[in-house]
């Protein structure tokens, strides 16, 4: 028995039931509220933690991770520098990350934080500035030379906006 030989009788039952106008009304009645019912009890199930975007998780690092990334990208740039060899940063933070939140304006002019989930514990995240530099200290080989001091402060200052004098380029101690 194949699959259309074995739906041709509930085929003929749905074509009979559509046919005649109570029973079509009666069941788009009976669709409708199975459609409320399902929509009720799906706010009673607990949210499940996959369908939030990996996006805010990733812009939860900590200060420390975000200035070690920085002093390590910068550290592999210096080091690529002519005349400046063997390279070591220290950057400096102001403080946080700071996370800023939807807001959502009334027609009184108020406004209100946009709140995620049926517990409304947690705002909905629209951006999340990064931590502004504060100083940034470079220790490289050829730090005792102005050229490679001019041509580091350059570097840096145009990869963290600070001033030159917040930029400080020594030169590194032999290991002798």
């Amino acid at each position: 028995m194949t699959a259309r030989e074995r739906l041709a009788p509930l085929a003929a039952r749905l074509r009979a039931a559509l046919a005649d106008e109570k029973q079509r009304v009666n069941l788009l009645v009976c669709m409708g509220l199975a459609g409320l019912l399902l929509l009720a009890v799906s706010s009673w199930l607990p949210a499940d933690s996959s369908t939030q975007s990996a996006a805010p998780a990733a812009m939860t690092d900590s200060t420390a991770d975000y200035a070690a990334e920085l002093e390590t990208r910068l550290t592999a740039l210096i080091s690529r520098v002519e005349g400046a060899g063997k390279t070591a940063v220290m950057v400096t933070l102001e403080s946080g990350s700071e996370s800023i939140y939807a807001t959502d304006t009334d027609s009184d002019g108020s406004s209100t934080h946009v709140l995620l989930g049926s517990a409304g514990a947690d705002g909905l995240v629209e951006t999340v500035e990064t931590p502004r530099v504060l100083g940034v200290a470079v220790v490289c080989e050829g730090g005792g030379s102005a050229a490679v001091q001019s041509r580091v402060t350059a570097l840096v200052q145009a990869l963290t906006g600070i001033g030159t004098n917040h930029i400080t380029v020594a030169k590194m101690a032999s290991a002798n």
